[in-house]
Parts: C-alpha cells; structure tokens; sequence
C-alpha cells in the first residue's frame, strides 16, 4: 500500500509538473520543473521505510543493537544476493536488477564521531592531534549503487578513480568509500588530521565517507571492507590466504601475487575460494598516504547518484 500511494502521489506530482510546464513562456527557465522532478524521482527512492528508512536526525540518533545500526535505518539483504554480500553487508538496503547488484544507503555512520555535533548522542571528541573538516557535519544521504554482479577488467584505457564519481564504493556497512584524492589544492595524507577516531569524515554536504580502513570494520588485518563501483571486493592490508585462521595471514606479496598499482591483485580468499581480483587498503603514491583504491578502476563500474 505504501509503494502504491507513493507512486500515485509521484504521478501526480509529474502532472502538475507536466501541466505547469505547459503554461509557462517558453522564455522562462526550466529549473523549477527540474527541481520538481528531483523531488519525485527521491521520493520513489528514499523516502520509504522499504528502502532506507526514517531519515536519521543527528540531535536524536541512536545505535540500534538488534541491526548495529542508527535506530530508524533500514538494514535489509535480499535472498537472491550472494552470500559473501546477504551475511556481511549492513545499514543499507541491497537486491538484484538484472545483471547488477543495487544498494540504497542514507549512509549515516554506524560509529560515534565528531562530526555528529556536540548535541548528538553519537557524538565523540576527536582524538588528541586531530582538527574538524572545518563545519562539516554528517547529513542523511540517498546513495544509490548499481554495481556489476559479474565483474572483469576493462581493457584498454582503464577509467579513472577521480572522474566525477559521488562514491567509488560502499563498505560492509552501507558507508561511502572515496578515491585517492583530496579537495582541489591538497593531496589526501593532509586531510588524514582530519579524520575522526574510525577513519572517516563528511564534505562539505554532509556526505561521510572513508578513504582509508573504516577501523570498526578493519585495523590492518584481511577483513573484508566492501564493495567498489565495479563489482570487485576491497579488503584490509593482509591476505587471508583463503584459511579461516588469521595467525597465517600475510602482506599481499607474500605467498600471493604483490599488487598493482590500483592495489588489487588476483588470489583466493575464504570468500571467493576459487580465487578473484580484489582490492587492499595499501599505501597510494598519489595519496601519499594508505587508500582503499588507486587511481583507476580495475574493471568497467557501474553508477552512482545521490
């Protein structure tokens, strides 16, 4: 009932769009009407507690214990999702479309952090040696993925990581993952003060992403970090050599093929067995600093919006 009468109310605002672009001179600008169609078009998408859930408000946000995730957000895996994706992804919603994996993500932070505001209850200090991303602070996203399900290289020229992408990735839980650059003027290692205790930190729109190891989901061992934009995994620094056991883990390089110069290599892992490429948190020339991912995609990626 609720898909029907956000589609009936959509509908309706499309017509009232559609009438009100008929009436005006064709002189006037269109911005209204396209602002208009954005609305309906996040409606569809986000404002659905079967999609993302009740959108998260800082001064109020709470952990839920049940999900591990802030009260109110919709933590949902289909059954058609493989299941290195249905029993590590949370604090999202992920399904299949076709021949793509699709995650929705308000992309809120399921860590306590600065950049919630004092008056949060998710709120913590920095650490001692760290200064704010100026203003900055965590905002309700409407993150959209439609990743590859069956993943290859690109051949030829490879696309680039800094290509106007909102997001390269999300990790296990439901976060944005970023390139290997910093804001226009300085390279990443000069923002690294500015992250907070779980590596991470918002933009200027309030979007919360990590370029490095989120640190509640990986402290340089082989945990899987997520997901990049073109379907290939991304993990911590160390190798699982494919054992369950951690005590053999091991540096990529090392009973492994070392990596490249996106960080990925090809080797098999407890997850995919059989062997497949995929990323490492390892330390980026660009950067100057450890990133999840260097400057080009591996394969051909998918879209993103917010």
């Amino acid at each position: 009932m609720e898909r029907k009468h956000l589609l009936a109310s959509t509908s309706l605002l499309v017509l009232f769009v559609l009438i009100l672009t008929n009436c005006k001179p064709k002189s006037d600008s269109d911005e209204e009407t396209l602002l208009l169609l954005a609305a309906a078009a996040s409606t569809r998408i986000c404002a659905n507690s079967s999609f993302t859930g009740t959108t998260v408000v800082n001064s109020t946000a709470t952990l839920n214990a049940s999900t591990d995730c802030i009260t109110g957000m919709t933590s949902s895996m289909s059954a058609d999702l493989p299941a290195w994706i249905r029993n590590n992804f949370k604090c999202a919603v992920g399904s299949v479309s076709g021949s793509n994996y699709v995650f929705r993500s308000q992309n809120i932070p399921n860590n306590k952090s600065y950049y919630f505001g004092s008056s949060s209850p998710m709120y913590e200090a920095l650490a001692g040696g760290q200064t704010p991303a100026g203003n900055n602070q965590i905002a309700s996203q409407c993150l959209v993925y439609s990743i590859p399900s069956v993943p290859a290289e690109k051949t030829g020229t490879k696309t680039g990581t800094q290509s106007g992408y909102v997001s390269v990735g999300i990790t296990v839980n439901g976060l944005a993952i970023f390139n290997n650059a910093a804001a226009p003027g300085d390279v990443l290692a000069s923002e690294v003060s500015t992250f907070d205790k779980f590596n991470g930190h918002p933009q200027t729109s309030g979007v919360y992403h990590h370029h490095a190891q989120p640190l509640n989901v990986s402290n340089n061992n082989a945990n899987l970090i997520g997901v990049l934009l073109d379907g290939f995994p991304v993990y911590g620094q160390l190798c699982d050599l494919a054992t369950p056991a951690t005590g053999d883990d091991a540096a990529p390089g090392t009973g492994t093929p070392t990596l490249d110069a996106n960080h990925g290599h090809i080797a098999n892992t407890v997850l995919f067995p059989g062997g497949i490429y995929h990323y490492h948190y390892a330390y980026d020339s660009t950067a100057t600093t450890n990133t999840l991912i260097g400057s080009q995609f591996h394969g051909t990626p998918g879209t993103v919006s917010n």
